[in-house]
């Protein structure tokens, strides 16, 4: 048996590199990357199954599903959204990919689902697949090397930045440093090495270990820190995403406002130490990764020896095609009815500025009459008589169509 990592080759967040990290401290050896945007064409050598911790949210390129035979997954942390569809960098597929045929099959092979959030669970059981809450794999993350600082600092990873700056203000004079990291690179790390990478992950994480505490709006920021036990607070403008349940819950948490309001001053101050809630599924996770890999460590069959779904293919691939046309085509027709309701916001919105522009020109005329102060009752009471004068005659010309 050889084993990998699930990772991201293309991503510019940080975040995702400590999520194939928390995987990677759990495997005896690092023997393949799996990318998660080409699962489907990966390969081992010799027809060796790979054993993989598959905690991730899958998936911004859906059309590469099911996952190659040659990883035996262990499936935990999964995450499953549709909100890429509305993205610039995403793609047009919703759920096409696991609601029917070997897409919906492999995840039914494999139940029950391990699902990283309330959200995938409530999709999970729409389509009729067993699952439970496994937690994500970053709470499983083991604590780092306890190093005292020469001088207390606070970690300020991702936050909004009127937030950063009333942070700072707050604790000016206060002895603390503050730290403040990217949680993103610049660039794609499309051809940075793992071990570059996971360099950078622990540099991070012994930053996060050491802090008095960490402030941050990402949650593979809030996680981590969790798991290492540094107090964290969670700050955001909402806590209404569905990937936030029910870590928000586990967490210190506080709106953008209230720490700008200087509410949480003395919390910065004298950091509580973070609540154990989560503690319970940690545990759960940790029996459940030991279990599967104790398991892989025995087990000699090939890949395609336990390939559970087991499928042809070439019938595999025109799935995915029949999939892909789909997807597109509705994606195609959702996108013209977006059009044609924006050309008629378009209309709407000129015709309203036309009216706009009206009124502030009788407005100005008004104005212009009213500077003229000798002239402006007379103007305006010749102006209404003239009207009514006008109305009567029209009346009374309707009235003798009307009694001819």
């Amino acid at each position: 048996m050889k084993y990998g990592i699930i990772y991201r080759r293309t991503t510019k967040n940080i975040g995702d590199d400590v999520q194939s990290y928390a995987q990677l401290q759990w495997l005896p050896s690092l023997d393949y990357l799996v990318d998660i945007e080409e699962l489907d064409a990966f390969k081992s050598d010799n027809d060796e199954p790979v054993a993989t911790i598959m905690s991730s949210w899958y998936m911004w390129q859906k059309w590469n599903w099911p996952p190659s035979k040659d990883i035996y997954p262990l499936w935990v942390g999964f995450h499953y959204n549709d909100i890429q569809r509305g993205r610039p960098r995403g793609m047009p597929s919703k759920w096409e990919y696991v609601d029917n045929g070997p897409g919906h099959e492999y995840l039914k092979k494999y139940e029950p689902i391990g699902c990283r959030d309330y959200y995938t669970q409530a999709r999970m059981d729409e389509l009729g697949i067993k699952n439970y809450f496994s937690g994500c794999i970053t709470l499983t993350l083991k604590k780092r090397k306890i190093v005292k600082p020469e001088r207390e600092y606070i970690v300020i990873n991702g936050v909004a930045k009127p937030v950063e700056k009333a942070i700072k203000k707050q604790l000016e004079g206060s002895g603390i440093d503050i730290k403040v990291l990217a949680p993103t690179r610049p660039e794609p790390s499309t051809d940075m090495p793992w071990a570059e990478r996971q360099a950078q992950v622990e540099e991070m994480l012994d930053l996060y270990q050491n802090a008095k505490c960490v402030i941050t709006f990402r949650l593979h920021c809030a996680l981590p820190s969790l798991a290492l036990g540094t107090p964290v607070l969670l700050v955001r403008k909402s806590f209404k995403s569905v990937r936030f349940k029910p870590y928000s819950d586990w967490l210190h948490h506080a709106f953008d406002t209230e720490v700008i309001e200087g509410k949480y001053k003395d919390w910065f101050l004298n950091p509580p130490a973070n609540p154990d809630d989560y503690l319970e599924t940690r545990h759960a996770l940790e029996k459940t990764v030991s279990e599967f890999l104790e398991k892989a460590k025995n087990e000699t069959r090939k890949a395609s020896e336990l390939d559970r779904l087991k499928i042809d293919p070439d019938e595999l691939m025109k799935w995915q095609h029949a999939r892909m046309k789909e997807t597109l085509h509705s994606y195609h027709i959702e996108s013209q009815i977006d059009l044609g309701e924006m050309n008629r916001l378009k209309r709407k919105v000129a015709n309203c500025e036309n009216k706009i522009s009206e009124y502030e020109n009788k407005l100005a005329e008004m104005n212009k009459v009213k500077e003229e102060n000798k002239m402006y009752r007379s103007v305006v009471s010749y102006s209404f008589a003239s009207f009514l004068y006008r109305l009567r005659k029209s009346l009374g010309r309707i009235k003798r169509k009307i009694f001819k």
